[in-house]
């Protein structure tokens, strides 16, 4: 818990996240890539953004709290709904908000920036749709069923292993965000347009929420998901 903890350099991002909630709203301010990239330690992701180490464990420690919910202590099941309603709510609303804003942006730039983010950005949506509709049809179902497994004493668990399933997701997710920090650098070359104005700040709220989701499934879900099947499967 958020209390127990005690900061050190020594501590990964992804311990701090999901026992600091607040920490989240740190990271997006310095730059730090706490979702991809929750393995590195405080320390070496404050060198990385030019901090001491000492200067973001203060920042850390000052952040107030947000309110945000634990999910390190939710049942898995409450979590993947949680994600799948996001993920409903990414479609509908901001993907089509930044699409508005690639149009209104792109119509105001003869920069030939243009035609790579209109493209990029259709490429994005098609995968992250084709991801997302994977995790809610095959790896969502299949954590609940591991939980469930466990709920029963491990009766009844799910015979494939989800560790390489996981790694592809990984592997996706760093695309998905790097994919999104080309499209932020390639707005920033369209000028100071209103439209172009607006485009990078679509692109750098829907930056925000994707980090987050990221980091609840990689930090948070998946770990839990992972420690919750060896422990059925030694059970059995």
């Amino acid at each position: 818990m958020v209390e127990e903890m005690t900061l050190s350099a020594e501590l990964t991002l992804a311990e701090v996240a999901r026992n600091l909630p607040q920490a989240v709203e740190v990271f997006e301010k310095f730059g730090i890539d706490y979702s991809c990239r929750g393995a590195r330690s405080l320390g070496e992701a404050a060198t990385g953004v030019g901090l001491a180490p000492e200067e973001l464990i203060e920042t850390l420690l000052a952040a107030p709290p947000d309110g945000t919910r634990d999910w390190s202590r939710r049942p898995l099941a409450e979590l993947t709904t949680f994600l799948s309603a996001d993920h409903e709510a990414t479609i509908r609303t901001t993907l089509k908000s930044v699409r508005d804003a690639i149009t209104a942006a792109t119509e105001a730039s003869n920069a030939p920036e243009a035609k790579r983010l209109g493209a990029l950005f259709a490429s994005y949506t098609l995968s992250v749709s084709k991801h997302m509709l994977n995790e809610e049809r095959d790896l969502f179902p299949l954590i609940e069923r591991v939980e469930l497994a466990a709920s029963n004493g491990g009766s009844s668990a799910p015979t494939l292993r989800m560790s390489q399933r996981v790694l592809r997701e990984f592997v996706e997710h760093e695309s998905f965000r790097e994919r999104l920090r080309t499209m932020r650098e390639l707005a920033w070359r369209l000028g100071n347009s209103p439209a172009a104005i607006e485009l990078r700040a679509r692109l750098e709220a829907c930056s925000r929420e994707v980090h987050e989701h990221i980091h609840l499934e990689n930090n948070i879900l998946y770990p839990r998901a992972i420690e919750m099947e060896n422990a059925v499967k030694r059970a059995v």
